[in-house]
């Protein structure tokens, strides 16, 4: 997997970037509940602050926590199997139907089905397979 991360210091705002293929891997790697995924380290993350090392998830209790504090090369994922499982479709769906110009964000709101309050803010985006951000 070519996955890349990319985190904004001052918001706390992540990208989470790979090719359809690649999203639907990691969808299909969250369904395992736990596990670490390796990043491609991007060079020049503008208008981000700089490119995390990878993706660690796992199982835990509750609503699923998105994270990446402080100067962590990390970012984190953790909550129930079911909801990890809600978040693994909504990005496989995703990378299978949208336009290669979409995003999508997964941010909490009061209500949410399946992200905590105080879950980090995730932008999920498509590379081309041809033009990967480098």
């Amino acid at each position: 997997m070519m996955l890349k991360v990319l985190r904004g210091d001052a918001t706390g705002e992540m990208e989470l970037s790979g090719t359809r293929s690649d999203l639907v891997a990691l969808a299909r790697e969250l369904r395992i509940g736990e596990g670490e995924v390796l990043l491609e380290r991007v060079s020049n993350p503008s208008p981000y602050s700089r490119s995390l090392s990878r993706i660690k998830y796992r199982q835990a209790s509750g609503k699923i926590m998105i994270s990446s504090s402080g100067d962590s090369e990390s970012l984190e994922i953790q909550g129930g199997l079911e909801l990890l499982s809600l978040l693994s479709e909504n990005i496989e769906g995703f990378a299978l139907q949208a336009s290669q110009d979409d995003h999508f964000h997964v941010d909490y709101f009061p209500g949410h089905d399946y992200l905590a309050k105080g879950s980090g803010s995730l932008v999920v985006a498509i590379d081309s397979d041809a033009n990967p951000r480098s």
